[in-house]
């Protein structure tokens, strides 16, 4: 008897995770194409970046493409969680900054706590506005997963 319920159990679980599949697309979200970025600095990936396409003509676009930079720069651009950017004409704007000259203080039980500390700003300023980025993409439905290089010049480290 204990057999059926578990072959039941699996059954049951098999048909709700196979109706789950992309549930939570929005219906309105329009069909995504691959788009693969490199950011470098100063000819160096540049980790941990926040990249941003911003939409040059549909400025009401209600789902924009982000992501973040890996390790050595790269960056598979997603829209709203799921791969792929609507096709467009995009501005690229590039954001870094780090957290440094951090304060430490310890209480009288041993634990280690942040005082202050300050936000500088590592990329550019003109790379992370949409009026000053000197870089463009186009996404169409040809475009093919070929990666694109953008460099953000020298690292600089400017208080935000």
């Amino acid at each position: 008897m204990m057999r059926n319920y578990t072959f039941i159990f699996v059954y049951l679980l098999l048909v709700c995770l196979a109706g789950c599949g992309d549930s939570s697309r929005p219906n309105d979200l329009p069909k995504l194409f691959p788009c693969i970025i490199t950011i470098t600095q100063d000819d160096k990936p540049l980790p941990d970046a926040v990249v941003k396409l911003i939409p040059q003509t549909d400025t009401e676009m209600k789902y924009r493409p982000v992501a973040v930079t890996d390790t050595d720069g790269i960056v598979k651009m997603s829209t709203y969680g799921f791969a792929g950017v609507p096709a467009g004409k995009y501005k690229i704007v590039v954001i870094k900054n780090i957290d440094d000259d951090i304060v430490y203080r310890n209480d009288d039980v041993g634990e280690r706590s942040v005082v202050s500390y300050n936000t500088y700003r590592v990329v550019e300023k003109r790379f992370s506005d949409t009026a000053t980025t000197p870089y463009e993409i186009e996404i169409t439905p040809k475009s093919k997963n070929i990666p694109m290089t953008f460099d953000v010049g020298k690292t600089i480290k400017e208080r935000i």
